[in-house]
This record gives C-alpha cells, sequence and structure tokens, in this order.
C-alpha cells in the first residue's frame, strides 16, 4: 500500500513537471540517460497500476521531448471585442500620466494633474510699490480619454482658489480631416495661447497673448486634411479668457450683453512633406469678428494689460458707453526651428469700432507682437515636441535627470515683448476709449529664461523680466517707469 502511494506521488511530481514546464519541454531536452531512466520509471508506474494508459502514453512523449507546449495565441479583433463586451479588465499604463484602456482598445480614461508653485520677487519695487510672494499659479485636476474609438472628452479643473471648470469639451474624431468639437475649450488662434501651461515657454504668455480670443464656449470645425496642414472654424459666446484683456476668471459667460464672435485659423508646416523631421517650417493666420462685451459702469468690463511677471496692471481703459462696440482681430505667426534652435515670432492687431452715449464715433487699434529665440543647450530636438494641432507639447530629455550622470534637458531663451495701445489716450472723450488715470498705454518687455527639465514630469524655470512703460504707472501710490522681477517655478504634472 505504501509503495502504491510512493509511487502515485512520484507520478504526479512528473506530470507536473514534464507536462507544464516549457524549459523541459522546449529549452532543454533530456540526455539519453535522463531519458531511459524516466522511461523505465515510467514503465514501472504503468506496470504496478499507478497510472492509466492515457497517463503513460503522455508521460512517453514527455520523456522523449515530444510533448507539445500550449500557447496562448494573441487574440483577434473580434475576440478582444467579444472580451471587452463581457467587462473584461482594462489594462493600466503610466506615460505622461495613468492610463486606463479596453480590450478592444475603443475606450480610454486618463488621469492628469499639474501644479506649478512660484516664487515672485520684483527687484525694483524696493519702495513697496508691490509685494514678493510665494504663489500657487496652477493646480489643476483632470481626465481626459475616448469612448467608441471616435468620441474623446476632455475635462479640468482649477483648485488653486475658487474651484471652477477651465475646460469641458467633447471632440467628434470620426475623420482626421474633419472633427467637431463642442463645449468650453481653447481656439487655435496662435502658438503662445494654444500651448498648454504645462508646455509654454516663459512662465507667463507673451504681451500680444492677452488680445487675442482664448477660452470659451461654443461649437467648432477643424482638422488636418493634408499633411502639414491645419485648420480650423469656430462661432463662440465672446467674452471669456484673454478676450481683449478682461479679467482671466471670465464674465458675459452666457452671452448677455454681446452677440457671438466667429473665429478662422490656418497654418501649415513645410519641413514633413520636404522630408526634414529635425525641423518646423511654420506659418499660421488667424482672424476673428464679433462684439467686445461691455457694461457702462462696470469695472470688469475694462480693458486692461498686466506685465509678464503677472504682478504689475500697467495698461487700463475706462468702459465703453456703447452696449455695440465692434472687435475683430487679426493674427499671424510663424515658427522656424532646426534641432536644438528655434524661432518664434506672432504679432496680433485688435480693432475696437463704435460710438460713445454722446455719439461721438471711435476706431481704436492695440497692436502687439513678440519674438523670441530658443535653444536647447542639451541637444533635444523641438520638432519632436510639435503636434499637428499648433502647439508644443512635452519635451523628453535625451536623458532625464538621475543623479548618475544624466542631466535632464536645459533650455535657454529670450523674449522681446511689445504692446502698443497708443490710439487709447488720456484726452479722448469719455466712453470711446480713454486711458485711465496712473497708466501707460506703450510697454516693451525684455523676458531671459532658464529652464530644467529633470524629467517628462518635472521641471523648473528662472525668469528675469524687464518692462519699460512709455509713461509713469502709478501702483500704490509710487510712480514707476519701469518693473523688474525674478521669478521661479516648480512644477510638476502626470
Amino acid at each position: 500500500m505504501i509503495k502504491k502511494q510512493l509511487a502515485t506521488a512520484i507520478s504526479m511530481a512528473l506530470v507536473g513537471t514534464l507536462a507544464t514546464s516549457p524549459v523541459l519541454a522546449e529549452e532543454k531536452k533530456p540526455s539519453s540517460a535522463d531519458e531511459g531512466t524516466m522511461v523505465k520509471l515510467i514503465d514501472a508506474l504503468y506496470e504496478n497500476g499507478s497510472i492509466d494508459s492515457k497517463a503513460y502514453g503522455a508521460l512517453r512523449l514527455s520523456a522523449a521531448g515530444e510533448q507539445p507546449v500550449k500557447k496562448e495565441k494573441p487574440l483577434t479583433p473580434e475576440e478582444k471585442k467579444a472580451q471587452a463586451a463581457k467587462g473584461e479588465p482594462a489594462s493600466i499604463t503610466f506615460k505622461n500620466g495613468f492610463k486606463m484602456e479596453s480590450a478592444d482598445g475603443e475606450h480610454s480614461l486618463e488621469i492628469h494633474g499639474r501644479i506649478q508653485a512660484d516664487y515672485l520677487d520684483t527687484i525694483s519695487s524696493g519702495d513697496g510699490a508691490t509685494t514678493d510672494k510665494f504663489d500657487l499659479r496652477r493646480a489643476y485636476l483632470y481626465t481626459q480619454g475616448k469612448l467608441y474609438k471616435n468620441w474623446e472628452y476632455l475635462f479640468v479643473g482649477a483648485f488653486h482658489g475658487t474651484p471652477q471648470a477651465v475646460f469641458w469639451e467633447m471632440n467628434a474624431h470620426l475623420w482626421d480631416e474633419a472633427q467637431f468639437k463642442f463645449g468650453q475649450y481653447r481656439f487655435p488662434f496662435s502658438i503662445n495661447e494654444s500651448t498648454s501651461s504645462r508646455n509654454i515657454d516663459f512662465m507667463e504668455r507673451a504681451l500680444a497673448m492677452q488680445f487675442i480670443p482664448g477660452i470659451d464656449r461654443g461649437a467648432m470645425l477643424h482638422g488636418n486634411p493634408i499633411q502639414g496642414l491645419y485648420y480650423a472654424v469656430s462661432a463662440v459666446n465672446g467674452g471669456l479668457r484673454n478676450n481683449a484683456g478682461l479679467k482671466s476668471t471670465g464674465i458675459d459667460e452666457t452671452s448677455d450683453v454681446d452677440g457671438k464672435d466667429f473665429l478662422g485659423h490656418v497654418s501649415y508646416n513645410a519641413a514633413p512633406i520636404l522630408g526634414h523631421t529635425d525641423s518646423i517650417y511654420h506659418f499660421g493666420m488667424s482672424g476673428s469678428v464679433g462684439q467686445q462685451p461691455t457694461k457702462p459702469g462696470d469695472a470688469n468690463y475694462q480693458l486692461r494689460a498686466t506685465t509678464e511677471t503677472n504682478s504689475l496692471k500697467f495698461f487700463q481703459a475706462d468702459s465703453f458707453t456703447d452696449t455695440n462696440v465692434d472687435l475683430s482681430r487679426i493674427g499671424a505667426t510663424t515658427v522656424l526651428a532646426k534641432g536644438p534652435l528655434r524661432f518664434t515670432g506672432e504679432y496680433v492687431n485688435n480693432n475696437f469700432s463704435g460710438s460713445s452715449a454722446a455719439g461721438q464715433d471711435f476706431d481704436r487699434n492695440i497692436d502687439a507682437y513678440y519674438l523670441s529665440g530658443h535653444w536647447m543647450i542639451t541637444g533635444e530636438s523641438y520638432a519632436k515636441s510639435f503636434g499637428k494641432q499648433n502647439a508644443f507639447g512635452d519635451i523628453a530629455p535625451i536623458r532625464n535627470f538621475d543623479m548618475k550622470g544624466g542631466w535632464g534637458a536645459w533650455e535657454l531663451a529670450f523674449r522681446f515683448s511689445h504692446m502698443d495701445a497708443s490710439d487709447f489716450k488720456a484726452s479722448n472723450a469719455a466712453g470711446t476709449g480713454r486711458l485711465s488715470n496712473g497708466f501707460a498705454n506703450q510697454a516693451d518687455a525684455y523676458t531671459v529664461g532658464l529652464k530644467w527639465i529633470i524629467n517628462p514630469q518635472v521641471r523648473f524655470l528662472a525668469n528675469y523680466v524687464r518692462t519699460d512703460f512709455n509713461q509713469s504707472v502709478t501702483v500704490n501710490k509710487t510712480q514707476l517707469n519701469s518693473e523688474d522681477g525674478l521669478n521661479f517655478r516648480t512644477q510638476i504634472n502626470f
């Protein structure tokens, strides 16, 4: 009885070892001596009745190295869909954020976040005109993904002040050539504004970006009909972020005092079709027509502009008294890059026309532009981070900073910005675009930036900004002709 139990145990061990081990079955065939010993043992187990004929045949094949090993075959697209329909677990990965995806690849959910912690030091204001401070510039939490392959969504919430929705949009991506976006989104009027704050060149956007269409609510048709070409046309409420200098939190969200704005954009990057994969030859034009939100007597509806330190308001015009002020814009963009070198330039013109409450006609212009030069000291190529939709994405260091010789990516950049609102004078009639007391209507800004990209998720920025005004600006009863700021940022995103 004991012998039979021992034989059974040996038999089970042989079956488990020989029948399930790919190492024995595929990679290491037994030697002739080993094979002879195993065959004798298997024969003995069969003869004394410890194993039946079916097990005996399987063990003899395994001992001879002939037992096939069952391998899992890749799932076909139909099998993946069937598996997904059964509610099979989705895959979870991490690449610049956490991503869950269904087995068939048609549904996904990504979770992302961003924190930008700043220190602002206006070194020219030792007399107390402005305040140096630590600041939480942005704290975002957002989700994006797709449903049934073609229906893309994005929701971004800001939590660094009063919680609010920054973006909430749906994109019907039925074709690359023609996509339909709905919700609250960013229109691609410019490179600087279209690029996410996680990837902007400097800590703050250029002066000109305060006078372009920014985030707004509406519908947009856009796409890439041919390689390198991108277009967009949109109808929006008008009056939200960056709409001709209005306050950044957004007003007139229901469009109760003005009509709709209509916007158009077209841009072309010739480098891909020429086969210059390490270059960017990008040119773009944008335009919009609509009405400037106005509400006489409400300070929120005054045109305004702040310096690139985001600390000092230097331009402000009294409210228009006409509730029907026409607003038209024209913008032009160019980006030229080769490997680790890049040049960017953008221009925007805003025209405001209407009549005052007293019946006096007016026609006012604001011209603004910037020019910037960039050098990736560590050799990363700008072309690799330039997307199809008129914006820059993450720059991945050639080697992340790792305390073992990796330095991450380092960038040195310079930007010159100019804003000319000289049509807005203190001598203008009330309600026609009159410059408010204590403000300037022209400014030049010089920014030097050093950026250290530790890895695609972590970066440090240092910016020195010098801004010169054409006339004195009154801040806390102090007259300033210029502002010097030294700002620092720590950023983490996932």
